[in-house]
């Protein structure tokens, strides 16, 4: 016996909605209207009654519309709170924002931006160099680009600035004011472009120097280079901080602080200093930077840098659609002025529980 065809019209009675409800929650077009849980009963329904329409999976959003954000990683929070918040801001005027994680690998790369280029994108958002530099050149005489790094690193384009030097330097005053003249600085690989890492160490020792301490010998430097030469898998995020400072913990490195290249490593370190019976922070202090969200919790109370992701992601998607939005053509305007746009959010010390006095050893 033949089968029945289920229509949008059966969609419509098990959901409680009409066939036209229906119609725009399954295109895309004026979804947003209905609540969350009308467009639930409607997918739900489509579920239970195996109904399947027809270009279902076409996109309904004009490729004028749609934004790329191509970010190093997502293992770290900041930078999951940075798209999150530019997707918030995409949607908000009326854009879709596709991000993409490389892992700072070429090849990963070059693929993703070969799969952007099968669609007519509007503009891009750069969380940080490529490491082929070549191919983020050909994207910027393209497309709008929008760039998100640190200070020194692109000084023609539209940018976000972020300080490293300065966030160092914020740590370094504060972790000495407290007595901890010897410390250990914990990074993720340092073979890739990202200057973020060396201008913090930088702004760390310039401010030991500046006391007349050895920067060299007082800040120890602690890079899966140095530390896991000998791991098959280098480990990331929270295993790297935890791997490490548990090596050092154990060789009985001679410091009295840890600090982090992001939080995600500092709550790493932190499991590792409580591991080997010791306490944070009476033994050690540890401090993280970014200020993301699982820092202020009670059971972690990390002292941390803030600086602003999530206002950084809304404000690129901003300048990014502005940039869209009035064309390529304002340079053949009398009163247009040249020129390139340049943010810069001043980072915060965040100070919580994971910090406190030097206890001599």
């Amino acid at each position: 016996m033949k089968e029945t065809k289920v229509t949008a019209k059966d969609v419509a009675k098990r959901a409680g909605v009409s066939p036209a409800t229906v119609s725009m929650i399954l295109s895309g077009k004026g979804s947003s209207k209905f609540p969350e849980k009308t467009c639930r009963r409607v997918i739900d329904a489509c579920n239970e009654l195996g109904y399947v329409r027809n270009g279902l999976l076409r996109s309904s959003v004009p490729d004028d519309k749609v934004l790329v954000a191509i970010t190093p990683t997502l293992s770290n929070l900041y930078y999951v709170h940075m798209v999150e918040a530019m997707q918030r801001r995409a949607k908000e005027l009326g854009y879709v924002l596709l991000a993409f994680d490389t892992f700072r690998e070429i090849p990963q790369e070059t693929r993703i931006m070969q799969v952007c280029n099968q669609f007519p994108f509007a503009g891009v958002c750069f969380l940080y160099p490529l490491e082929n530099n070549m191919l983020m050149q050909q994207v910027e005489w393209a497309k709008p680009v929008v760039h998100i790094y640190d200070k020194g690193v692109h000084n023609n384009a539209d940018i976000l600035e972020l300080d490293g030097f300065r966030i160092g330097r914020i740590i370094g005053e504060y972790l000495l004011q407290l007595g901890h003249q010897r410390i250990a600085f914990v990074t993720s690989t340092f073979e890739t472009k990202q200057v973020t890492r060396v201008r913090r160490l930088e702004g760390l020792r310039a401010v030991y120097e500046e006391q007349g301490l050895d920067s060299i010998k007082n800040i120890l430097v602690c890079s899966p280079e140095s530390e896991l030469s000998d791991a098959k898998a280098v480990p990331e995020g929270y295993e790297l901080g935890y791997h490490m400072a548990k090596k050092l913990i154990e060789r009985n490195e001679n410091v009295t602080a840890f600090v982090a290249i992001n939080d995600m490593i500092a709550i790493g370190i932190m499991d590792a200093i409580t591991d080997s019976g010791k306490q944070i922070p009476t033994d050690y202090s540890v401090c993280g930077c970014d200020n993301t969200s699982v820092s202020k919790y009670k059971g972690i109370s990390l002292t941390s840098v803030e600086s602003y992701a999530r206002q950084t992601g809304r404000e690129a998607i901003d300048i990014l659609v502005r940039k869209i939005e009035a064309g390529n053509h304002l340079s053949e305007l009398e009163d247009s002025p040249d020129g390139i746009t340049r943010v810069e959010y001043f980072p915060k010390l965040i100070v919580r529980k994971s910090t406190g006095p030097c206890e001599n050893k």
